[in-house]
């Protein structure tokens, strides 16, 4: 009974002390997926921008896409097989600041993100690296979904 006691006092303590200290323990696993970099390419190929500023990056971190229903897989067909003819706008590289001890200081690509001419269907490319212990064929990191108007006019502002 006195170590159940002990275990309780001890959690209450350390919860209080983190509190104390300023820790914010609700966005932790959130704070380590920040963005740290957005590149910006035109349709060929060219490196437009670079954006560093703290707000843009969470906004742009905070784009959401339409729901893809349960039927992934054919919805996924239906969206690739709609942009074939269509033109790239613009490509997003996205790069954040790798969680590990051993960190260089080099930046990680996270994704990159395809926007087309004539559409709000996007193209999105998580990048290989950032699957831990494993390999993921590239086919099973690549998604398609459609985003609104707003965040399209977003997106397309990064270029300037």
């Amino acid at each position: 009974m006195k170590n159940i006691i002990l275990f309780i006092l001890m959690g209450i303590l350390t919860t209080i002390g983190l509190a104390g200290c300023g820790v914010d323990r609700s966005d932790r696993g959130k704070d380590l997926q920040l963005l740290s970099q957005i590149e910006v390419y035109s349709s060929d190929g060219h490196l437009v921008n670079t954006i560093l500023d703290e707000e843009i990056l969470s906004q742009f971190n905070d784009l959401e896409y339409t729901d893809i229903s349960s039927d992934t897989h054919a919805e996924m067909d239906a969206l690739e097989s709609t942009i074939g003819d269509l033109n790239v706008i613009c490509t997003i590289i996205s790069y954040k600041t790798p969680v590990a001890a051993y960190n260089d200081g080099s930046l990680e690509k996270l994704m990159e993100l395809t926007v087309y001419e004539d559409s709000n269907i996007i193209k999105e490319q998580i990048a290989p690296a950032t699957i831990k212990g494993g390999y993921v064929p590239e086919e099973f990191l690549t998604f398609y979904a459609t985003i609104s108007d707003e965040d399209k006019n977003f997106i397309l502002s990064l270029m300037e």
